[in-house]
């Protein structure tokens, strides 16, 4: 009797799974969750390995992170370090807004409902600061308030008119087995930018233990003496 073939097993240590990588006839790569290792016209299986992510298993692989949105880069880093595994992101596109405005997003995997609960709370804990007193002159359409003007810790101001962000936790379907999750970031009369990704880096470390003390200015440095220089006439 023949003996049958062991089924894989997707959970191969605490934390850790198996991740497949292929490689796109373009050269591009990409990272699949308990897929089998099978090349097809145009996808190439490169090589497998147990990891505790998508970024992780990349670097594993092919010694690098994939490529990244410069602007939304910090941000996605610090959401993988958190324990929230990103598959795809994009720091900016056109966005279906009647406004104009354009928009991120960053696909979260999500295994287990106590990590999605986390992260709900976590970006509530920002947004829900946001809300302040408005104190425009005349009438006012906005009835809960106005946000604060956002500025970086070390007192960088985001660009104007003042970011319009949401954020939103929409189900995208069911990937490999689990839930993927997409945060939308939508940016209103004007283009999202790297200081508004940075802003949000900066408030999730705040809320995570993570923000670093900002540098501290030099304290003013004694002038130095000279030497007075004595010019001898000579006769």
């Amino acid at each position: 009797m023949a003996k049958r073939k062991p089924k894989r097993k997707p959970n191969v240590g605490h934390g850790k799974r198996l991740f497949q990588v292929f490689r796109h006839a373009d050269g591009t790569h990409w990272v699949a969750l308990d897929l089998e290792p099978r090349s097809s016209e145009g996808l190439d299986f490169v090589g497998e390995v147990c990891a505790d992510g998508f970024l992780a298993a990349h670097v594993a692989v092919l010694g690098e992170l994939p490529p990244l949105d410069e602007a939304i880069k910090p941000l996605v880093l610090l959401l993988n370090e958190l324990g929230f595994w990103t598959e795809f992101s994009c720091s900016g596109h056109e966005a279906e807004e009647s406004d104009g405005g354009n928009g991120g997003y960053i696909l979260v995997y999500i295994e287990r409902a106590e990590t999605l609960l986390r992260l709900k709370r976590l970006l509530a804990d920002i947004w829900d600061e946001e809300d302040g007193p408005c104190d425009c002159e005349g009438e006012c359409d906005f009835i809960d308030g106005h946000p604060p003007v956002r500025s970086l810790r070390n007192g960088t101001p985001i660009p104007e008119p003042n970011m319009g962000v949401r954020i939103e936790l929409t189900v995208e379907g069911a990937f490999h087995g689990e839930w993927g999750f997409r945060i939308d970031f939508v940016g209103y009369e004007r283009p999202l930018t790297a200081l508004d990704y940075a802003w949000l880096v900066e408030q999730i470390e705040l809320r995570t233990g993570r923000a670093k003390p900002l540098p501290q200015p030099l304290p003013p440095q004694p002038l130095q003496s000279h030497k007075r220089l004595t010019i001898q006439r000579l006769l």
